[in-house]
C-alpha cells in the first residue's frame, strides 16, 4: 500500500460505521460498532503504509480480509 491522505482514511472509517472515540495529542482512536479499535495519526497529512496495514489487520475480523485495500481501490 502507498501512503494515503488522513482525511480519506477518516471518510472510509466513517462509511464503515466507525466512530472516533478519543483523541490525544495528534492521535485519534477509532472504534468499530463491534468494539475493535485502532489509532490513526491525525496530525500527519498522510498515513504511512505500515499504519494502513495495521488498521487493515485490526479491523479484518469485522470487515473481512483486505477490506482497506478494496476500499482504496474504489
Amino acid at each position: 500500500m502507498n501512503p494515503v491522505e488522513t482525511k480519506r482514511i477518516r471518510k472510509i472509517l466513517k462509511a464503515k460505521g466507525c466512530t472516533m472515540t478519543q483523541a490525544k495529542g495528534s492521535h485519534e482512536k477509532w472504534t468499530t460498532s463491534g468494539g475493535l479499535s485502532d489509532t490513526i495519526v491525525a496530525g500527519d497529512r498522510e498515513q504511512s503504509p505500515g499504519l494502513l496495514r495495521n488498521i487493515q489487520t485490526v479491523f479484518e475480523p469485522e470487515f473481512g480480509a483486505k477490506w482497506l485495500e478494496k476500499e482504496l481501490g474504489r
